[in-house]
């Protein structure tokens, strides 16, 4: 019988992990069954990802997008019953601490197919952050708990979970190293008008950032008195509430601030790669700055990656204006490498889609 493995995604993160598993199991023959939930439905935040990084078009696109986070998740659902029940698959892989995650492992488990939960483990400790909620749901339901580092599976064991948790490397920094080389970045940088290790790349994205006026205020005063040139792919959601709160010509006056569209996977890694620093509410983004060699300042008080807050390339970003303009200073002084041990150390060999997919075979 031909195996089938489905998986389920719905945002940029969840793509760019399924990019390297996709690869790898399309190199091994199995059948492959790919639902996009719609979470992410702007041309920029979905089908440009499915093009650049070659994974092949989604068999099924729920269309689901907006609403609360219980709408949204309740309308997955839903939607994906009758699509699982349709192609009947033998395992199914889930990405990430997405609503679409969260969705896809409810249903899938009511349905008793096994789960495999790719960047398992990951905890803040903030249980109001609807992200954690998602993660500890999800890593309770599934069979197989990949983890991007031996931080998260130190937590998955303090729960419980060790015995069906594997370190297996971080699929993010597979795709990172793959996808660096097929890209022309001094093309790209070009056509933004920056240079190499001249500009900051930001995102800025989190309900905690931008649910009321004052907080994006204080963010849109720090870019301001940073006085750098800042490249800002700007979420819809960000830019809605700046039109929302009236601050959207505020954030355009700024001089050196420059706000665009979304970008692809390749562009951002170009940017990345080049940037003298980022600042991002994104726990992927700032952990793929210590990909790149550069540091992130992180626009919320969570302590998103433990190990690299340690070793100084995360900072959280303070209450404090000044701190924060000091912290920016320091990073356009200095140039940090990254230490080969602690990289092995931290997120792997590149080799984690190879892993995942092997522990896959062994155990469904």
């Amino acid at each position: 019988m031909e195996r089938v493995i489905m998986h389920i995604v719905g945002n940029r993160p969840n793509f760019i992990k399924l990019a390297p598993i996709s690869r790898e199991i399309r190199k091994r023959g199995y059948k492959e069954i790919i639902i996009h939930t719609g979470q992410h439905f702007d041309e920029n935040m979905s089908d440009v990802f499915f093009r650049e990084l070659d994974i092949p078009e989604p068999d099924e696109n729920l269309h689901v997008s907006g609403g609360s986070h219980s709408e949204m998740t309740a309308r997955i659902m839903l939607e994906l019953e009758t699509v699982v029940i349709k192609y009947h698959p033998h395992v199914v892989f889930v990405y990430g601490d997405t609503n679409s995650t969260l969705a896809a492992a409810l249903v899938v488990r009511k349905l008793n197919i096994p789960i495999a939960h790719i960047e398992a483990g990951i905890r803040t400790g903030i249980y109001e952050n609807p992200e954690e909620a998602n993660r500890i749901f999800v890593d309770h339901a599934s069979e197989l708990l990949c983890t991007p580092d031996r931080a998260s599976k130190r937590n998955l064991e303090m729960e419980g979970l060790g015995a069906k948790s594997c370190f297996t490397g971080d699929v993010m920094y597979d795709a990172f190293l793959y996808y660096k080389k097929r890209v022309n970045a001094e093309r790209i940088m070009e056509k933004y008008g920056v240079r190499s290790k001249e500009y900051i790349l930001m995102t800025w994205h989190r309900q905690e950032n931008t649910s009321d006026a004052e907080r994006m205020i204080q963010i849109l005063d720090f870019v301001k008195s940073i006085e750098r040139t800042v490249i800002c792919p700007m979420h819809p959601r960000t830019y809605g509430k700046l039109q929302d709160y009236y601050l959207l010509d505020r954030a355009v006056g700024i001089e050196g601030f420059h706000i665009i569209e979304p970008l692809g996977y390749l562009e951002m890694t170009a940017l990345l790669s080049n940037c003298r620093m980022v600042i991002t509410d994104s726990g992927g983004l700032s952990k793929e700055a210590y990909f790149a060699g550069v540091k992130c300042l992180y626009m919320l008080d969570i302590n998103v990656w433990p190990d690299l807050q340690k070793d100084g390339w995360i900072e959280n970003m303070s209450q404090n204006n000044q701190d924060n303009i000091n912290m920016v200073n320091k990073c356009f002084d200095i140039h940090m490498q990254i230490n080969k041990n602690n990289e092995e150390l931290y997120y792997g060999d590149g080799n984690a889609a190879r892993k995942i997919v092997g522990l896959m075979e062994k155990l469904f």
